[in-house]
Formats: structure tokens, C-alpha cells, sequence
């Protein structure tokens, strides 16, 4: 009976705290800027809603709580921005102001480092490494490696010639992470791991999430993929100018006294920053042998870099994470939000891509939207966010948009692809379905089966 009573007793305090504490973040919500989303259980808050269904629970709490809110996950305060303003504001902002030091270490973590080591990879990713890009990225020495993409995409895409069903992401995806590795990182990069890289690929939303998820296929995938990249930075010649940028990485990494293992980590940080966040031509032989970037912005393709910039808008869900150096105020138009050193703040993107003001019709596919813009170098409007904003830009966003041309060229020119109809008693064809665990861009839960009927002998 007296442990029935101190039962009672014990649960109906836990029931008094925990109302209490739902009644004072109630309370602070309402009278608080920026407002807080109310969470069921404390430290808890939102990481569930946030984590499951991600685009749909921020497109509620924006209806709810305006362009500015804020998340509490697993105890860490999150600044969701979701404004124009306020997303440029943030990716303008100077590395001593919001770094993204706490993302990169998700990063580190989702492949498998040591923590001890994130100071040091990052410190050589965003001292070195990024300097780096800038300079081998820019329109001019694109020219300079990009020849080479197009022919080794068309070899190994023309292997799929004879297949008459096969799975529409590896048919564009294999392809084109072959070319982009050897262009970038040099023929000794062993092409053989595609398979390994999709499987721990396919991981790495739930590891950054922390979400639960069976581990072993794509650990083992992962550790496979490091023991590659272990081989190519111990044999790396760097004399050798086949092996492109991955010579001058090698060349950092010997500076900075990186073990073997320690560059394989960069290596495969690198590729998951490049494989992330693809008519007629007076013949495809000949668009293949005189195909850059400059060629690829005549007027010919102005309809194709339109439907690109479309798409990217489409798809684009959430900018990377920050985390505060210093506290300061963070402008959205008359409002200031007052933000703490150590805070995190992340851009809401998927709202602003789909505000009526900004773009007429922002929930239709318009594919001529961007029909006036013929340059790879011109950003649409301050309201267009797929590559980040300012010095803080994708570095390999001039890259990337060249790849999805290339890509698109030569795939649609050499088969006419059909999907297949999926399920017994199937009657017709059905889209896949986004994923509501998508991060940065929106990814599909489902694949494609499609037909390719080749269009002429290759």
C-alpha cells in the first residue's frame, strides 16, 4: 500500500513539473522574439518532428510562427530563418560571425573519424582545401579539366545500351560519378566504387540525423571506400598531372603531415560535398569533342540552363548549418533577432523559393523562368538560394550546373527513355515520393525502373 502511494505520489509530481514546464514555455512563446516552437518534452522539444518529416513540420511552424522561429533539439537551440532577407543576411555573414564548424563535424562524424581530429580536418578543409577550390573552380579554369568529362560519361553511359530495364538513378548517377572523379581526382581513383559509395551514401541522412537506422551494410561500404582512399593518398604521385586536383590535395596533406587514413577522411568529405547537394549538337561525337563550359553557354542551351535553375529552386529544402562565433542581431527587414554566441541557425530555403512575391506561380514548374539568364555566373534574384549567397557560395556550383548539361545532353540525345510500370496489376506510372528525412536538397524515397531504346549505334 505504501509503495502504491509513493507511486501515485511520484508520478503525479513528474505530471505537475512536466505541466509546469509546458505552461512556461507556452508562456515564453507568446512573449518572446524569436518565438519558440512549443515541444511536448523538455531538452526533447522538436528533434522528432524536425527529424521525420522535415520539410512539412518548418512549412507548419513558418504558417505558425512567421520567417524567424526557433527549435529546441536535444537540448540545442536551432534559429530557423525563412525569409529572403534573412537567409542572405546569414550566408553573407564573415566565418568569424557564423562558421560551419558544427556541420563539417557532423560530417566527420558520418564518416567515421576519430573526434579528436575534427579541429584538425577542419582547420586544413576550410584553410586550405577551400582556398583551393576557389581558385581551381572559377569559370576560367573550369576549361582546363572539363574536356576530359564528357567523353568518359559517354563510354561508360553507352554500357547501358543493351539494357532494356534498368534503374534511372544509376543510369545517370554512375556515369556521372565516374566522370567527375577522374576529372577531379585523376585516373588512379579506382571507378569500381560506385556501388559502396551509393550504399553509404544512402546512410548518410539518418547518421547526420542521428536517427536510428540498420548500419552494418553501409558501415562496412564506408570502410571499404577508406581503405581505397588510404591506397590512392599512400601511391599518390604528385608530380603526376593526371591526377588533377587530387595531386595539389595530396601535396596539402603531406604539408600538414596527415597520416594515410586522415587524407582518406578529406577525401571522402570532399565527395560527399560533390555528389550531393545533371537536341542535337551537329552530332553527339562532335558535341562530346568540343563540349565547355563557354560553349555551353550559346544561345542553344538557354531553354536547358533555365529548366536547371528551375529545378534547383524546386528542389532546394535548407542552407547549411551555422553556428554563432559571437552573439549579434540578425535583420529581417524592421525586425532584429537577437542571436547567442554558440547558437545554431539554419535558412529555411523551401519557403522562400515558393513565395508568390518573388516568383509568380512558385509552386508550378515553369521551365522558361530563367530563359533571360545565359550565363552560368548570373544569380536569378536575391531570393535564389541553391548554391548559398555571396563569398560563402557553393564552390563547385559553376561545376555542378556544367555536369547537369553535359549530362542531360548526352543522356536524352543517346536513348529515349520509357518508366516501366511498377507493381502487379500496375496501370500506370507513378512518380517517386520525396523523402521527409530530405537535408539540404529533396531526395526521393523511390527509385525509377525505365526502358532505354538507344537512338542510334554507339
Amino acid at each position: 500500500m505504501l509503495f502504491d502511494t509513493l507511486s501515485t505520489a511520484q508520478l503525479l509530481a513528474v505530471i505537475a513539473i512536466l505541466g509546469y514546464v509546458t505552461i512556461s514555455r507556452m508562456l515564453k512563446t507568446e512573449s518572446s522574439y524569436p518565438p519558440q516552437v512549443s515541444g511536448t518534452f523538455p531538452w526533447v522539444g522538436s528533434s522528432i518532428g524536425f527529424t521525420l518529416r522535415r520539410s512539412k513540420f518548418l512549412t507548419y511552424c513558418k504558417m505558425r510562427y512567421g520567417s524567424v522561429f526557433q527549435l529546441l533539439l536535444g537540448g540545442r537551440h536551432l534559429t530557423v530563418v525563412a525569409s529572403a532577407e534573412a537567409i542572405h543576411n546569414v550566408l553573407v555573414s564573415d566565418y568569424g560571425v557564423l562558421t560551419p564548424r558544427t556541420q563539417a563535424y557532423h560530417v566527420f562524424r558520418a564518416i567515421g573519424s576519430d573526434a579528436s581530429l575534427y579541429p584538425k580536418l577542419y582547420d586544413i578543409a576550410s584553410q586550405d582545401l577551400f582556398l583551393l577550390l576557389d581558385k581551381r573552380f572559377t569559370k576560367q579554369a573550369l576549361s582546363d579539366f572539363t574536356p576530359e568529362f564528357a567523353e568518359v560519361f559517354f563510354n561508360k553511359l553507352k554500357q547501358f545500351n543493351n539494357h532494356q530495364q534498368i534503374s534511372l538513378r544509376q543510369s545517370l548517377t554512375e556515369p556521372l560519378y565516374i566522370a567527375a572523379n577522374a576529372i577531379l581526382l585523376g585516373t588512379r581513383f579506382p571507378p569500381d566504387t560506385y556501388n559502396d559509395y551509393m550504399t553509404f551514401n544512402n546512410s548518410i541522412p539518418n547518421r547526420l540525423s542521428l536517427c536510428p537506422f540498420w548500419p552494418f551494410p553501409s558501415t562496412r561500404a564506408r570502410e571499404r571506400l577508406l581503405k581505397h582512399m588510404s591506397k590512392y593518398v599512400e601511391d599518390a604521385d604528385v608530380t603526376n598531372v593526371d591526377d588533377k586536383l587530387g595531386a595539389s590535395f595530396i601535396e596539402i596533406f603531406h604539408e600538414r603531415k596527415l597520416t594515410n587514413k586522415e587524407g582518406a577522411y578529406l577525401i571522402l568529405s570532399f565527395m560527399i560535398a560533390l555528389h550531393m547537394n545533371v537536341f542535337n549538337f551537329g552530332g553527339i561525337h562532335q558535341f562530346i569533342a568540343h563540349v565547355d563550359p563557354e560553349n555551353l553557354q550559346s544561345s542553344s542551351f538557354t531553354l536547358l540552363h533555365s529548366t536547371i535553375l528551375e529545378t534547383l529552386r524546386m528542389s532546394s529544402l535548407l542552407t547549411g548549418l551555422r553556428d554563432a562565433g559571437h552573439a549579434f542581431d540578425l535583420r529581417d527587414g524592421e525586425k532584429v533577432t537577437p542571436i547567442q554566441k554558440g547558437e545554431h541557425i539554419i535558412g529555411f530555403t523551401w519557403a522562400v523559393h515558393r513565395d508568390e512575391s518573388a516568383y509568380p506561380d512558385a509552386h508550378k514548374f515553369v521551365v522558361d523562368r530563367f530563359i533571360q539568364l545565359d550565363s552560368m555566373m548570373q544569380i536569378p534574384s536575391k531570393a535564389y538560394f541553391p548554391f548559398g549567397a555571396g563569398k560563402n557560395s557553393c564552390k563547385g556550383r559553376l561545376l555542378a550546373i556544367f555536369e547537369i548539361k553535359v549530362l542531360a545532353i548526352i543522356y536524352l540525345s543517346l536513348f529515349d527513355v520509357t518508366p516501366v510500370r511498377q507493381g502487379y496489376g500496375s496501370s500506370k506510372w507513378e512518380p517517386p515520393r520525396p523523402s521527409p528525412q530530405s537535408t539540404g536538397t529533396i531526395h526521393t524515397s523511390d527509385d525509377i525502373v525505365v526502358m532505354l531504346r538507344s537512338r542510334f549505334d554507339v
